[in-house]
């Protein structure tokens, strides 16, 4: 008969919490966290000792500790690596133990959430049950993360507590030394040849380092001459001198700029042809810059872009261990999943992106050892647009992962005050999903509604519905600069986005849900605004409406890269908001 052990009743306990001595900063702050939530639960405080002390009857051992000692040889730590995880209940006591960087942190947070019930919807919101008594029957939880490297880059997700309570490990949320770090690639993220050897510093002494683009050398939107000896010395000096500067850094972009303009000179040329890829002289430079690094950076690992022109892998040259190549999918319609679906919805025409997306994902994953994935998961041009993408969430990770990648990144309205539609939704979505990607996605949605938005929930999963049943149903095909007079945000379907977010705000429990629902109607009357004839009377008038509510709500960019008052002069003056 199965026993149920009982921690916390009628305001007391008897167990304590066991926190090793030698404990990592994550780890003392795990035992901290299960002690503050246990407390926020009942109102009990759960006391914490190290493992120091005799082993007792009741105790919750978080950490591999002295505590462990007559179970470590049930329980194979080696294969949960840094982290990786188990919540198992041994006899009388609980163990949640794992990897000392972030593994034993993850098991405390799973524990809350799984056995417990607590949920953490945005750094704002979040879901702690308050309860009398705190207990538990017999817990056999293993996890071990399939991906090195998860990011929900959204302005919402860069909270540390946060990011690290949904298991986000990525470079841009606050994540401190009691979070277990992060994925640090420290400010060099990308697009970084230019910041390695400047256009403006060399370029007049030295033409020869850059793009010759139909027969002459440029200084605008060039390239580096990958295969010029001096610029491989230059950039490997300049690599180094910035490992020496930031020995924090465990992965360092070296990647194009963020434009055309390949090198196309002959020796270059040359190399590219036999290739059959723009990718075959940036991946055979990037492997000499890797192999110069080794032996001092063994830690390191050189990041590299697979994007627009060098997205088609290289018929020979491999990228050797301590290379990452990072696969971009800009050009890809995002309304279907990218394995079946092979319209390339974006600004750029198909005889330019060559392949599709998906094979070129396959033929990465055959030839690279660390395979990283750019997605995007917002629209760039109109951030408050809706953009029927969370149904692909899901399906396209499990995509990517069949296919050798170990790290992915999913870009979404990250600018200061965010203002995508739903980020908050889908940051949570992807952060389950990058996790596990068997999550039950439904029913991550349908709580994140039910958690965030109250009685709300159910107009607002219906509008969610309505959207995505649009673009299923007709096929249409969208991409993340798409205009908000596209196909699928049709006359009909506004209206009845209308009538359920009238619903919404009615069923809203007080003014903070009613606030939020009101944020999330934004993306229906941006469409109407920016489909609005400037014949209407009121017209001005429901724009000023509009961005005063986009203002006090923190938000700053309606458009990537461009400023409120900008996006504001084109709505006013009937501009169509398309990407140039």
């Amino acid at each position: 008969m199965n026993k149920d052990w009982v921690v916390i009743e009628n305001g007391m306990t008897d167990w304590t919490i066991v926190v090793g001595e030698q404990a990592s900063p994550s780890e003392i702050y795990a035992g901290a966290e299960l002690q503050a939530y246990l407390r926020e639960m009942t109102g009990v405080t759960v006391p914490i000792t190290n493992d120091e002390g005799p082993v007792t009857a009741h105790e919750i051992v978080v950490g591999f500790n002295l505590h462990l000692a007559d179970l470590a040889a049930s329980m194979d730590f080696g294969r949960l690596g840094s982290e990786g995880f188990v919540i198992r209940t041994a006899g009388s006591r609980l163990v949640i133990a794992g990897g000392a960087q972030r593994g034993t942190l993850y098991g405390v947070y799973t524990f809350l959430e799984n056995v417990l019930g607590c949920r953490w919807f945005s750094s704002k919101v979040s879901r702690i049950p308050k309860r009398s008594r705190i207990s538990f029957g017999p817990i056999d939880i293993e996890q071990v993360p399939v991906l090195e490297y998860r990011e929900p880059f959204f302005f919402c997700a860069f909270d540390g507590d946060w990011a690290v309570r949904n298991k986000s490990n990525g470079n841009f949320p606050e994540l401190e030394a009691r979070h277990g770090g992060k994925t640090e690639y420290t400010s060099l993220f990308v697009h970084t040849f230019d910041h390695f050897i400047p256009v403006e510093e060399h370029f007049d002494a030295h033409p020869e380092y850059f793009s010759e683009v139909d027969g002459e050398r440029i200084s605008e939107k060039t390239q580096l001459c990958l295969t010029n000896p001096d610029v491989l010395e230059l950039m490997i000096d300049r690599v180094k001198d910035y490992l020496g500067q930031h020995p924090e850094t465990r992965i360092l972009s070296v990647s194009q700029n963020d434009w055309y303009n390949p090198c196309q000179c002959v020796s270059c040329r040359a190399v590219d042809d036999r290739e059959g890829s723009y990718s075959g002289t940036l991946i055979h430079f990037v492997n000499k810059v890797a192999e110069a690094i080794e032996l001092d950076y063994p830690q390191v690992a050189i990041d590299t872009l697979a994007y627009q022109y060098t997205r088609k892998p290289p018929k020979f040259v491999r990228p050797r261990q301590n290379v990452i190549v990072r696969l971009c999918s800009i050009e890809c319609c995002f309304a279907h999943p990218l394995e079946t679906c092979q319209e390339l919805a974006s600004f750029k025409s198909k005889a330019e992106s060559g392949v599709s997306f998906a094979q070129d994902l396959i033929e990465w994953g055959k030839v690279c050892d660390r395979v990283y994935i750019w997605d995007y998961v917002t629209n760039f041009s109109n951030y408050v647009m809706p953009f029927p993408n969370i149904r692909v969430l899901q399906p396209n990770i499990q995509f990517f992962i069949r296919n050798n990648v170990k790290g992915i990144f999913e870009q979404g309205s990250y600018e200061k005050g965010g203002g995508g539609e739903f980020a908050e939704l889908r940051a949570y979505v992807l952060s389950k999903l990058l996790w596990d990607p068997e999550t039950d996605v439904d029913a991550a949605i349908n709580e994140f509604l039910t958690g965030y938005y109250g009685m709300a929930a159910v107009p607002l999963r219906q509008y969610i519905d309505l959207l995505h049943d649009k673009v299923e149903r007709e096929h249409i095909h969208t991409g993340i600069y798409d205009p908000p007079t596209s196909e699928y945000l049709s006359e009909d379907l506004i209206m009845q986005a209308d009538a359920l977010f009238d619903r919404a705000e009615r069923l809203a429990d007080d003014q903070e849900i009613l606030h939020r629902v009101h944020v999330a109607r934004l993306p229906i009357r941006y469409v109407k605004l920016s489909a609005m004839p400037q014949e209407v009377p009121n017209r001005q008038e429901l724009i000023d409406r509009f961005f005063a509510d986009v203002q006090a709500e923190g938000i700053t960019a309606l458009w990537e890269g461009r400023s409120l008052e900008k996006s504001r002069q084109m709505m006013e003056e009937g501009a169509v908001f398309v990407h140039a």
